[in-house]
């Protein structure tokens, strides 16, 4: 059966005695941009900071701490600076960091 899934580039909140009242099982993922099931992560060489969409604290992340995620979108979604795509469609290849705001 085929379903619309939703993919997301996702980091793991670092506030673990935030989001561990909520659910003691299930880390709170911070999403970043949509994409698809295939699509490779964009090529970032930088860490990068990311305030939660929950608990309000931003932390640095290392680029091997983005994973793609199956999931629905908060009715807020905006996605990351590092992770809009430019005009071309594409992701951009990141020199800096970035933060959201």
């Amino acid at each position: 059966m085929w379903e619309d899934s939703r993919y997301f580039w996702v980091v793991p909140c670092k506030n673990h005695w935030f989001h561990i009242r909520k659910n003691l099982f299930f880390r709170h993922r911070i999403l970043l941009a949509e994409t698809d099931a295939i699509t490779p992560r964009p090529a970032i060489d930088t860490r990068f900071t990311v305030r939660c969409d929950q608990c309000g604290k931003e932390y640095l992340y290392k680029p091997s701490e983005v994973l793609r995620s199956e999931q629905e979108p908060a009715e807020s979604f905006t996605p990351h600076p590092l992770f809009r795509d430019n005009e071309s469609g594409s992701h951009p290849a990141v020199a800096g960091s970035a933060t959201q705001g």
